[in-house]
């Protein structure tokens, strides 16, 4: 017996109940029948997982089994429409949804399936404060999303994906993409901000920002923070959140070139992150503005998307490949150090990933640990310079001073395990 097919039927089942469950609630609150609950959409799943494994025997039961499903997906909006005189067609929408990632999880394309899934659930679930969001918008915002897609799906996938120039240090398309992802964490703070208020808004986007690039976070969230004075502890959470998640990004990516190297560096990081984390949730819990007040300050802020900061950060990246090409050509070891110095004014991914893989090809694990600490340190001090330049000054002083308390943990707990 193949057992891989329960698998496949049991996460198909799980995640289509999620869409059922969402899609319950929403029609029970409201007083009215619906073609889709959980029920249906489990069985609308479990159908699309089916269809794909039957039709590893027979093209015949694929097209009978998506024929029969669109039959009744057809009949159940004309019934509905004649009977409850409405003209929308999201619960049908959602049902082809469920049954492509029923199909999904018969291909056992997993994470694609629940990536939609989660997708599908957020655009149901937020479905108030989304219409809501997009009944107020304006000509300025409609024109700035314009701009965010072009620079981001037109312009990007252009790019050639190689390298150019002196020490091949330019990639058209990498520097572009960190212009599309300062721009992106302007644009997607602002719309959070509207969508959630100011402490959970932008706070998300610090979460998920710092998985990707806090020091992009804290470039965008400067000029931000410069124009709506008035909010400073929302953008000193968001900071110190993505911050904090910037040390355990690092450790996965060591984790998984070299885990070895994790013997003397998960101390350190661990003790920053946890401090930062700490003094994130110290400033959540002693707000200085509600959500109100922050939303009123939101009103002098234009345009959402700014490019020329983007493109000034995309320079200025540029510019940081290319002395670390130099460094480590000419310089060595001593060049290891040098470019995890000059590299931490901008990111550490490179860095860490670099020297985790030299570490495996036998670098010795202490230079390793040195220059990984150089790149972590380095990138927190120029975080908080950043934002004392060109951001806030009241939230650039609280940054500052919590960054001080995550090194020095991060300094105590590196000789505990040197």
């Amino acid at each position: 017996m193949n057992f891989e097919v329960f698998k496949q039927l049991g996460i198909a089942l799980l995640l289509s109940a999620l869409i059922g469950i969402e899609r319950e609630r929403r029609f029970n609150g409201a007083g009215s029948g619906s073609f889709a609950g959980m029920r249906t959409l489990s069985l609308v799943g479990i159908t699309g997982a089916l269809s794909y494994v039957l039709s590893s025997y027979s093209m015949a039961f694929f097209v009978t089994l998506c024929a029969g499903f669109l039959g009744l997906l057809i009949a159940s909006y004309v019934v509905s429409t004649r009977k409850f005189m409405a003209s929308g067609a999201t619960s049908e929408m959602a049902a082809v949804i469920v049954y492509i990632v029923g199909i999904l999880c018969g291909m056992e394309q997993f994470v694609l399936a629940t990536a939609i899934t989660l997708l599908l659930f957020a655009l149901l679930y937020f479905r108030d404060p989304l219409h809501a969001w997009a009944h107020r918008l304006n000509n300025v915002e409609l024109v700035s999303t314009l701009e965010f897609m072009i620079i981001a799906f037109v312009v990007l996938p252009v790019l050639p994906d190689q390298f150019y120039g002196p020490f091949n240090f330019f990639n058209p398309y990498e520097v572009w993409l960190m212009v599309v992802l300062i721009s992106g964490i302007s644009f997607i703070s602002y719309v959070a901000i509207k969508l959630f208020g100011a402490k959970r808004g932008i706070g998300l986007t610090g979460f998920f920002a710092g998985l990707v690039s806090s020091t992009a976070l804290v470039f965008s969230f400067s000029a931000q923070s410069k124009k709506n004075k008035e909010v400073v502890n929302p953008y000193v959470i968001a900071v110190l959140v993505a911050s904090s998640a910037m040390f355990f990004r690092m450790l996965v990516s060591v984790a998984v070139i070299y885990s070895p190297l994790l013997k003397n560096l998960w101390m350190p990081m661990v003790a920053m992150g946890t401090t930062g984390i700490l003094i994130a949730v110290f400033f959540w819990f002693h707000g200085d503005k509600t959500d109100d007040e922050v939303k009123r300050s939101l009103v002098g802020v234009k345009n959402p998307f700014k490019l020329l900061p983007a493109l000034k950060f995309g320079a200025f990246f540029a510019g940081v490949l290319l002395f670390s090409k130099v460094a480590s050509l000419y310089l060595g070891s001593q060049g290891l150090y040098l470019t995890s110095f000059v590299s931490g004014f901008f990111d550490v991914d490179a860095v860490t990933l670099s020297v985790s893989d030299l570490s495996r090809n036998g670098l010795d694990l202490h230079i390793a640990l040195v220059s990984i600490m150089i790149v972590a340190f380095v990138n927190t001090v120029s975080k908080g310079v950043l934002f004392l330049v060109f951001g806030n000054r009241r939230v650039a002083y609280r940054i500052c001073i919590s960054y001080l308390f995550m090194i020095l943990s991060g300094v105590i707990s590196l000789l505990l395990v040197s």
